[in-house]
């Protein structure tokens, strides 16, 4: 079996490396990654490992940042109405939390709107400004949207409702006529570092206002529930996003807001209790996503903002439970569109995929595309229609923009927006064949060759007799990891020492893996399939990362593995042995193929026999009748691949004693054993050549 991934080495600078080990006495490993994600000079050293909230920019630095806490500062003074319009993803939702909580503590009369996805779809629209400025709002301040806005806006100004704008997306080319429009995406806005999130966003304003407000110590607790905005959104995970989720990690399990608390109790954590950007990603955020999938994101709002502990623990099981439906509606969206994908889609000639179906939830489709993503490693596009309008999401793989492949056909669309790898878009379902043909051509025209080649990055190769606690202690102070910066990836080679499946379902792999006499486990969730390519005393190469395992007070340092490349010598040598054992039928096992039978030790004993015929019998009362030989040489315990031989003759000998009948081919044995006959093995002609040439 091959890798399933094409494996690369990061590029050493060895000369770098060096003197960033000498000059800050770093481990040349610990040297190795910093220089691999570009983090060499002093100050982002500094910055990266020691990162706390005096490292973050003034906020002042964002074009429009004066502007709009002018007029936020106007609007308290004179007791206006203000409103946050947020989005209905979880950035969107923390977002508007924050805001929404810092405003009201300092006495703002404050209210939130947050669109419904299903009947409003995404961003601005005139109905909802009109129905805000009839609730008598002054101030309409946006969060993760509006950056695209540009005719609502108008809009609003026709109305008197001033706007102030703070989106994080990719900027189009006017940006809306507004009071303020804070984006660090902006042609025109200088701030060092432009991929915060929408909450990210958000908290530079509270930042900016705290400052004028001289309140600023009471900002840092928001911390937390920016963070899970931040890993939610899937932005890189360095400069301010890595201050962010780093100083947030430290105190999240034991978050002061009673509504993030009773959601991680309900999601839960790791097995040591820690919160990382996998238990956000993976168990927190798809939680708050359950809202506003199925239709009402304001309970997200309302998760954080309450003061009532009852009511926090009874929308965090509201939330798990419409999680479950989420999941079970997902599932079944998948599997009509893999369905489509394989029914009417020559994928290998497709660089994006476009389906579309009048049956799908459009609150779901997001993560459907980023599964059809994975599953084809191709940029996705899944649309369901409605009423004439096609409502979308996109998802791409690294190194290809998908924003920009929707520029390329921007007049399909009536609404559209998102970055380099997602986007969100609604269009008349009489160009779905358009939008296909046009982002298709796009790619064909800028998709690098290798694009759709699925990859794993190694920082470096290292040996195992490297791998031991203090250095896995000190590679776990370069989290949080996340996008832009990945957990540190190794490759390791060793000698196989045992291998099995491990798990419930027996869907994982476990291995021992010999160095020098230097063993290291390596675990693989959901690689069970690896198992047949896995023989014990052949060489391996592993990808995976590294962590420690603790179990009954005793550490033990293991890696995690991503994909491994098995040494194919002992598979080649099965079929070279099978050759020759094919050449000893041919020849009716002549003296020269028994002496090499016996010079070689593969004469079968009666044991091999007994132990074979039990392991047929095993597996066929399980319904198997057919297996791979290296899976059966394994269950066998021979070990050495020149055994397949020994195999082969108690097969043959079998199979002349009507015991039972068999095909080979490729490596695969196909049996049917013919039970309840007694016989003996001496009826064999095929022993007693062997037996008589002993």
């Amino acid at each position: 079996m091959k890798p399933k991934y094409k494996w690369n080495l990061k590029q050493k600078n060895e000369q770098l490396i060096d003197d960033l080990s000498k000059k800050y006495r770093f481990s040349t490993i610990i040297a190795t990654i910093l220089s691999n994600r570009n983090i060499v000079m002093e100050d982002e050293i500094v910055r990266f490992l020691n990162a706390d909230k005096d490292k973050f920019y003034n906020p002042y630095l964002l074009k429009d940042m004066d502007k709009a806490v002018e007029r936020i500062l106007k609007a308290i003074e004179n007791k206006e109405n203000i409103t946050i319009y947020g989005d209905y993803d979880v950035d969107g939702i923390t977002s508007t939390s924050i805001l929404y909580m810092f405003l009201e503590e300092n006495g703002v009369k404050v209210n939130y709107y947050i669109p419904n996805r299903l009947k409003e779809g995404y961003g601005l629209n005139n109905e909802a400004i009109e129905r805000i400025h009839i609730d008598n709002t002054q101030l309409l301040i946006t969060v993760d949207t509006g950056i695209t806005a540009i005719s609502e806006v108008d809009y609003a100004n026709t109305l008197g409702l001033d706007i102030v704008i703070t989106d994080h997306h990719e900027c189009q080319e006017s940006i809306p006529n507004a009071i303020a429009v804070i984006d660090p995406k902006r042609k025109d806005c200088n701030y060092p570092f432009d991929m915060l999130a929408g909450v990210g966003v958000a908290f530079k304003l509270i930042h900016a206002l705290s400052e004028k407000l001289d309140n600023v110590e009471s900002i840092w607790k928001y911390m937390d529930i920016v963070a899970v905005g931040t890993v939610a959104d899937i932005v890189p995970l360095i400069d301010e996003n890595r201050i962010i989720t780093k100083l947030a990690f430290e105190t999240m399990q034991n978050s002061w807001n009673i509504g993030l608390k009773s959601l991680i109790k309900v999601a839960g954590t790791n097995r040591e209790g820690k919160i990382t950007a996998g238990i956000i990603g993976f168990r927190i955020a798809p939680r708050l996503n359950a809202a506003g999938r199925l239709g009402d994101a304001k309970r997200g709002v309302e998760l954080f903002v309450t003061k009532d502990k009852d009511k926090a623990a009874h929308i965090a099981e509201r939330l798990n439970e419409e999680n479950i439906t989420r999941q079970e509606l997902e599932q079944s969206i998948y599997d009509e569109a893999v369905h489509i994908i394989e029914r009417t889609i020559d994928v290998d000639s497709t660089k994006v995929i476009v389906v579309s179906s009048n049956n799908w939830h459009h609150g779901v489709i997001g993560i459907v595309s980023s599964r059809i993503t994975e599953k084809y490693y191709r940029p996705s596009i899944l649309l369901s229609v409605e009423d004439g309008i096609a409502t979308g999401s996109a998802r791409s793989v690294e190194g290809f923009n998908i924003f920009e492949a929707l520029c390329s056909v921007k007049d399909l669309f009536l609404k559209f927006g998102g970055h380099e790898m997602a986007a969100g878009m609604s269009l008349k379902d009489e160009l779905i064949d358009e939008l296909r043909n046009g982002v298709n051509k796009y790619a064909q025209d800028n998709m690098k060759s290798d694009t759709l080649t699925p990859k794993l990055t190694a920082d470096m190769e290292i040996n195992i007799n490297e791998i031991d606690i203090p250095l896995i202690e000190e590679i776990i102070k370069l989290e949080p990891y996340g996008v832009g910066n990945p957990e540190p990836k190794f490759i390791c080679k060793g000698k196989v020492n045992d291998v099995r499946k491990i798990g419930k379902e027996n869907n994982h792999l476990k291995m021992v893996v010999d160095y020098n006499k230097n063993n290291i486990d390596g675990i693989g969730f959901g690689m069970a399939e690896y198992y047949d390519s896995v023989n014990i005393s052949t060489e391996i190469a592993l990808l995976g990362t590294l962590n420690i395992n603790e179990w009954n007070g005793t550490k033990k340092p293991q890696i995690m593995l991503k994909d491994i490349n098995p040494n194919n010598d002992f598979t080649n040598d099965i079929e070279k042995y099978y050759q020759i054992f094919k050449n000893m039928i041919n020849t009716n096992f002549s003296k020269e193929s028994t002496l090499f039978l016996r010079n070689e030790n593969l004469i079968p004993t009666r044991q091999d026999f007994e132990t074979l015929y039990r392991a047929l019998l095993s597996q066929e009362k399980h319904n198997v009748d057919h297996i791979t030989i290296t899976r059966l040489m394994k269950i066998i315990n021979f070990k050495q691949s020149n055994k397949v031989c020994t195999l082969l003759i108690c097969l043959q000998i079998f199979n002349e004693l009507k015991l039972l009948s068999y095909t080979y081919d490729k490596m695969n044995l196909s049996f049917k054993l013919n039970k309840g006959m007694k016989v003996r093995l001496e009826e064999s002609s095929t022993y007693m050549k062997l037996e008589i040439n002993n």
